[in-house]
């Protein structure tokens, strides 16, 4: 994930370093508020009729760690890469929790209101300085929930590659001779994954006839059908024939439309017609 410098942050949200030099001014007034601000938010985390429970367990023992760092971010007004990498840090906390994004968002707009609060009991809220802090607090919601997004597509990503692993299950149903029975639909990534599972198997098993059974293929296309032609040419090269079986009519009559070429494949109607030339083939 690419973390991005704090030009990009004020660049976006329009923060002038005029704007954090007036916010700046607030920090040795506002001493006298961070113990009063930090105790109202920890009174409200642990009423919260939701998530209670693991604000008081988990995130009120990193905010007491953390607060007066996180205080002075808005008092001194340090929108750098320090508090960039402050809000990064936040977001994979809350991303390892394994709480919604909505409970983590629900938690930092806590803080901020509080600090709001103290500004305004000393008479600071005028409109720039909650304008720039709005805009603070704007950057570290917004990074937590970059973050949040990201470890969902990661995760996605990961359940993605196994299930094509899942689906490219190559069976030896006899010696020498390979079986993948193809399912669904097949795109260019799950198909790259395919030839690298065929060829690694004849490979490791020195088999002599492979069987694609695509009689579970939901859409044969001309990427399909090119795809399938692609396998059939490796692994002949490596001394394997392939056949290619389950070609219904349907099927055969969309590759005779699509005007693909498939005088080098060797096709069945079925798997059994498959299996028992591949048989032939290997005696």
């Amino acid at each position: 994930m690419k973390v991005r410098d704090i030009s990009y942050y004020k660049r976006f949200y329009f923060i002038t370093d005029e704007a954090l030099a007036h916010l700046a001014e607030t920090e040795k007034q506002m001493e006298v508020e961070m113990r009063q601000c930090f105790d109202e938010v920890y009174e409200l985390l642990r009423h919260h009729p939701e998530y209670s429970l693991f604000y008081i367990e988990q995130l009120i023992p990193v905010v007491q760690s953390a607060e007066k760092e996180l205080w002075l971010d808005i008092t001194a007004a340090r929108y750098d890469d320090r508090f960039v990498a402050s809000c990064y840090s936040f977001g994979q906390f809350f991303a390892a929790s394994g709480l919604p994004l909505k409970a983590h968002l629900e938690s930092l707009m806590t803080i901020y209101e509080c600090m709001y609060n103290a500004f305004k009991r000393q008479g600071l809220n005028d409109g720039d300085r909650m304008m720039t802090m709005n805009k603070m607090a704007r950057t570290t919601l917004d990074i937590i929930s970059e973050v949040d997004n990201n470890n969902i597509q990661k995760k996605l990503e990961e359940q993605n590659d196994t299930l094509r692993e899942l689906s490219t299950p190559v069976a030896e149903i006899w010696n020498g001779i390979l079986l993948l029975p193809l399912v669904g639909f097949i795109d260019s990534k799950r198909a790259k994954d395919m030839m690298e599972t065929m060829l690694s198997n004849v490979a490791e098993k020195q088999a002599k006839v492979f069987i694609l059974d695509i009689s579970g293929v939901a859409i044969v296309d001309t990427a399909v059908a090119n795809h399938l032609i692609k396998m059939t040419k490796a692994s002949r090269l490596m001394g394997c024939d392939c056949i290619i079986s389950g070609i219904s009519g349907p099927i055969a009559q969309t590759i005779v439309e699509l005007g693909i070429q498939i005088d080098e494949i060797e096709t069945t109607g079925s798997m059994r017609d498959a299996l028992a030339l591949a048989m032939k083939r290997t005696g």
